[in-house]
């Protein structure tokens, strides 16, 4: 079987950042038997088509007239190899006129690929020390027709969207930036993280030992659930049952956003462990024998996430904070457990109790630790699936709901008792072959998150590994509104977790 033409593309237009752009498709090397149409689970569903930017820097020799050019050489080699095993990755998500809500083609058509040049500077546009926010053009995403930079909520006017977007660009200096955007429905970051190492082994050698695993027939789907609860699987009006789904997202009143990154010294870490080692003595803790820095840099975003509300226009100290974070669950959520090799979302949100502000404060740093440590600990076999239904009914009746009877947002009803305060942390700390992707001119320099959406007024920050030989215990990537950025750099606590 023939693999698909990729072809180099056409030169596109250049823009404001841009001197030159040339958008094609990188197809699979050789194409292998396989379903044409992969299913989503009811986990994949809820992820629903959001991109996910990781941006790795490189510097080249300048001195090697052709070192770009090779760069990008390798770069499209290797991938067209890798593809051949990763063949989801070469395909799209299309829309499914039923309770699937999604399916992937798998067309073996190839991911978006963007060549790019930039006659200037490499530092000028990834500002690490201020606010990280590279201008669109230098996302792969601003590339594909329809698809809409300004609203995340928009659906593109072909109802497809490529499992993978890329784009390398290089700079005047020698720098190379490379984002490589992959769907979440698609996948998590533990399976992102082993396509990674995929790549760069193939990249080194030709070969890999990664086998990965697309079956999800064992894992329940929505429209598995849907047959459940004895509703219609025809779904002919799917527009208005995405923009229901899509409703719960705040209306965007400011779009701006800031993203920053923080080197985190393990000093800051222990200074967290050390207190959360004494409770209150009225709490009557249960302490673990040693908190993990997860645990430890979750307990101190939480506490500094939760005096956030009383210096928003429309909140105050009375409205509760809902802190977030997934946990990776093929061993916790399955039994018997997924294989690591399982190529797929499977992560589930669990969150401390709903508090305020005031009232989480008041508490110890062991006691907020012990909450942490607890709720990581409540994911199961039996409480994951369990949280899972209680979410699929809720969907479900969104879906079947007309928009006119949805219940009034707070923002359309300010009387309303106070909406709680969303935030989340997520831990891509083990993703260690982040700094591993070596295309014959060493690994990158700097691998972060990087992001064109923000939904207002939710913070959100990843754990990531920290730079090699930094002597660091993490970076963290922390994307919020710019009030919201001001106010973070102004509490004591977090400036002495950053510092």
């Amino acid at each position: 079987m023939d693999p698909p033409q990729s072809g180099s593309g056409p030169e596109a237009e250049p823009t404001k950042s841009l001197k030159s752009k040339v958008v094609s498709k990188v197809a699979p090397s050789f194409v292998t038997e396989h379903p044409e149409f992969i299913y989503p689970s009811v986990v994949d569903i809820y992820v629903l088509d959001i991109y996910m930017p990781v941006l790795s820097l490189y510097r080249l020799d300048t001195t090697l007239p052709w070192a770009f050019s090779d760069f990008v050489r390798n770069l499209k080699d290797s991938l067209s190899k890798v593809l051949s095993l990763y063949y989801p990755m070469a395909g799209k998500w299309v829309v499914a006129e039923d309770l699937y809500i999604r399916k992937l083609h798998c067309s073996d058509e190839g991911p978006v690929f963007v060549e790019a040049t930039v006659d200037d500077d490499m530092d000028k546009y990834f500002d690490f020390d201020h606010d990280l926010n590279p201008p669109p053009d230098l996302y792969g995403e601003s590339s594909i027709p329809g698809i809409s930079l300004e609203d995340p909520q928009y659906m593109p006017a072909n109802k497809e969207w490529p499992s993978l977007i890329i784009q390398v660009t290089g700079f005047k200096c020698g720098g190379v930036a490379l984002i490589v955007s992959f769907n979440h429905m698609l996948t998590d970051g533990f399976s992102f993280d082993r396509f990674l190492k995929a790549w760069s082994e193939i990249a080194a050698t030709g070969q890999t030992s990664m086998k990965p695993n697309f079956d999800r027939s064992s894992l329940p789907s929505l429209l598995n659930k849907g047959q459940k609860y004895g509703l219609s699987t025809d779904m002919k009006n799917v527009d208005d049952v995405l923009s229901n789904m899509f409703r719960n997202f705040p209306p965007i009143h400011d779009p701006r956003s800031v993203s920053k990154c923080y080197d985190i010294k393990s000093d800051a870490v222990e200074r967290i462990r050390q207190k959360a080692k004494e409770g209150h003595a009225s709490e009557k803790l249960e302490l673990p024998e040693r908190f993990t820095n997860f645990e430890c840099i979750s307990t101190q975003m939480w506490r500094c996430f939760s005096r956030l509300p009383s210096g928003h226009e429309r909140m105050t100290s009375k409205n509760k904070v809902h802190f977030l974070f997934p946990v990776e669950g093929r061993k916790r959520m399955c039994n018997p457990p997924l294989p690591d090799d399982y190529v797929g979302n499977m992560l589930l949100s669990v969150a401390p109790p709903i508090m305020t502000g005031p009232e989480l404060c008041e508490k110890s740093y062991a006691c907020a630790a012990c909450e942490i440590h607890k709720s990581i600990l409540s994911l199961n076999t039996e409480t994951a699936w369990m949280r899972i239904d209680e979410q699929t009914k809720g969907t479900i009746q969104m879906t079947l709901t007309p928009r006119e009877n949805l219940p009034e947002t707070q923002s359309e009803k300010p009387d309303a008792s106070p909406t709680p305060f969303a935030c989340a942390l997520s831990s891509w700390i083990r993703f260690t072959n982040l700094y591993n992707l070596d295309f014959g001119f060493g690994v990158p320099f700097r691998v972060t998150l990087c992001s064109l959406h923000t939904i207002p007024d939710f913070p959100l920050a990843y754990f990531l590994p920290p730079r090699p030989q930094s002597g660091d215990v993490a970076s963290l990537f922390l994307r919020s509104s710019p009030w919201m950025a001001d106010l973070l750099l102004q509490d004591p606590e977090f400036q002495d977790f950053v510092s």
